[in-house]
């Protein structure tokens, strides 16, 4: 059984969710919350597997908020269900540690695949979100199961992530600068979509550190 705890300003949205998610035995909804102080006291009270929160910078739950959860709940499982889909929005809120995303106009069953990922502490964004920072979709395994990317290309990617230029990573990895170049392009083929922005390659590790390896 999935505990979850539901924070969102909106009497709909709650009582949306709270519909949906009755009508599976697996998850139980312990309660709600309209303000992250309520969000708080019930936290320390019912400890839940998995919080489901909205976030609206300025407004009702903040990335500082979100914060401060992580900072003094250890069991915290914060999986976000919002409206916002302005990239920079998602990219900051993951670097706050953010790791499952999903938009209010999802199906069912992505929020549903959320929570359970959230539970084993896997991360999970929805189409749309991956859409919105990628441009489409991102893909996950090969058809036979293998990762898509190889040990290699998921080192270079993390050095990439650290700032090191090619030679860089070239002199680390005991490779030329062009094998590394290579290996760069081939990344971008398989993903389909350059990484220029540091929190991009945020999100891009912690995807492969939960898909490809």
């Amino acid at each position: 059984m999935i505990k979850v705890l539901l924070a969102d300003k909106q009497i709909l949205t709650r009582e949306g969710v709270i519909s949906v998610l009755s009508n599976h035995h697996d998850i139980e909804v312990l309660g709600t919350a309209a303000s992250p102080e309520e969000l708080k006291k019930m936290l320390w009270a019912l400890k839940p597997d998995v919080i489901i929160m909205d976030h609206n910078y300025g407004h009702d739950y903040s990335a500082n908020d979100i914060q401060n959860i992580y900072a003094s709940f250890d069991f915290a499982r914060i999986l976000i269900l919002s409206n916002r889909q302005h990239k920079n929005d998602i990219l900051e809120i993951i670097n706050h540690g953010i790791r499952s995303y999903v938009c209010k106009e999802s199906s069912v069953e992505e929020l549903l695949e959320a929570i359970h990922a959230t539970a084993r502490n896997e991360q999970y964004y929805c189409k749309k979100t991956q859409e919105t920072l990628f441009g489409h979709k991102l893909p996950a395994r090969k058809a036979d199961g293998t990762p898509l990317l190889s040990y290699r290309e998921t080192e270079i990617i993390q050095l990439i992530a650290e700032g090191k230029a090619n030679k860089e990573i070239a002199e680390k990895l005991f490779l030329s600068v062009h094998t590394i170049k290579t290996h760069r392009k081939n990344i971008i083929k398989k993903l389909g979509f350059t990484f220029k922005h540091a929190s991009e390659l945020i999100f891009l590790l912690s995807y492969i550190n939960d898909v490809f390896i």
